[in-house]
């Protein structure tokens, strides 16, 4: 079964899109996964002074739409998701980082079910533009509870998107 993205998309911009993060950072809007099942963040970078990396570059979870009790999905450290041993640090370099909506902390007493891109450079010796944008696609339905095992005549389930 194929998608098309444009109907089963959305796309989140930090804002400004690009914007010198120089000494300072980036991050997308906080958003709710509840109906998707994956998320992407791109990022690119844009005019960049060659003496800075992007220093941090990960997906946070939160609780709700504010940032409520906010932590790393993605790691962004030596040897992480991220690894800034290996940082990007030029004019059109970019960052993919994917997760699923399963990665979620969703077993907390107050579920983790908000999502957002996180960029920052530490250093300001130039100029360090970046545009980074958050795609959540894929429904996420909620699973089905099925009441047993099928035994003909007693117990039926129809799946109607087979």
């Amino acid at each position: 079964m194929s998608q098309r993205l444009s109907e089963h998309a959305s796309v989140s911009m930090a804002s400004p899109s690009a914007v010198d993060i120089g000494g300072t950072n980036n991050p997308t809007a906080y958003v709710s996964m509840k109906a998707y099942a994956r998320v992407n963040l791109y990022n690119e970078l844009g005019t960049w002074d060659s003496s800075d990396d992007l220093d941090e570059c990960r997906l946070q979870q939160a609780t709700d739409t504010s940032g409520s009790s906010v932590k790393d999905l993605t790691s962004d450290a030596s040897g992480g998701n991220y690894d800034t041993d290996n940082p990007v640090d030029a004019d059109g370099d970019f960052v993919i980082i994917e997760a699923r909506g399963e990665d979620l902390d969703l077993d907390a007493s107050t579920p983790f079910d908000v999502v957002r891109g996180y960029v920052a450079e530490g250093g300001n010796t130039g100029q360090d533009d970046c545009a980074c944008n958050l795609t959540r696609y894929g429904y996420g339905y909620p699973q089905k509870e099925l009441q047993g095992a099928a035994v003909t005549g007693s117990k039926v389930y129809v799946d109607t998107g087979t």
